[in-house]
Formats: structure tokens, sequence, C-alpha cells
């Protein structure tokens, strides 16, 4: 969880979380820190990140993930999706055509 840009680390749930993958915890580090800086960027108030698919992540990206695979982790995305601007899911959904058409 993240409030107003940062981790929420103390809590129960993140502690487990931690020591459940603490042999793969510098890419997952590295991710949550991406998170902070995302989410401080479009001042979003209070995300919730899938932990599985975070490591996942974390397992697969070698250089800094694209927003596209961290919004993919973001189990809250409709609040968070019209903070942030992920331009490959912008114009998605039963609106999207018609927000593109108005954009072009």
């Amino acid at each position: 969880m993240f409030r107003k840009g940062k981790l929420i680390d103390q809590t129960p749930e993140f502690v487990s979380f931690r020591r459940t993958y603490i042999d793969k915890w510098g890419p997952v580090s590295f991710i949550l820190m991406n998170f902070e800086k995302l989410f401080a960027d479009y001042n979003v108030s209070l995300a919730y990140v899938d932990g599985r698919q975070l490591v996942e992540l974390a397992r697969e990206a070698l250089d800094k993930p694209l927003k596209e695979e961290m919004f993919d982790c973001i189990t809250n995305k409709d609040e968070v999706g019209k903070l942030v601007k992920v331009p490959t899911r912008m114009f998605k959904g039963p609106e999207g055509p018609i927000l593109a058409a108005t954009v072009i």
C-alpha cells in the first residue's frame, strides 16, 4: 500500500511479504522505489499493489520497468488511472474511441 507517494512498510502484511521474498529483495525494492516516484509525481493519494505481480515483474524486468508494466500490478486501477496517464491505457474502455477522437 502506498499513501501520498510513500510506501507503507510497517504493516504486518508488508513485513511478511518482505520476509517471504527476501531472496529477491534487491529487484523488488527497486520497483517499489519506482512506484513511490510514480505515485509522488502524479499525486496519487492511495494505491494498492499486488505483491505477487510485483515479484513477477521483478523477475522479468532487468531495467527500469515501463509504466504499463507497473500499472498492471496496481489493484485499484480505476482510481489511480484517473491520475496516472499511461499512453497505452488512455483510450481503453467503452469511451476510449471517443476520447481518442477528441484528442485527434
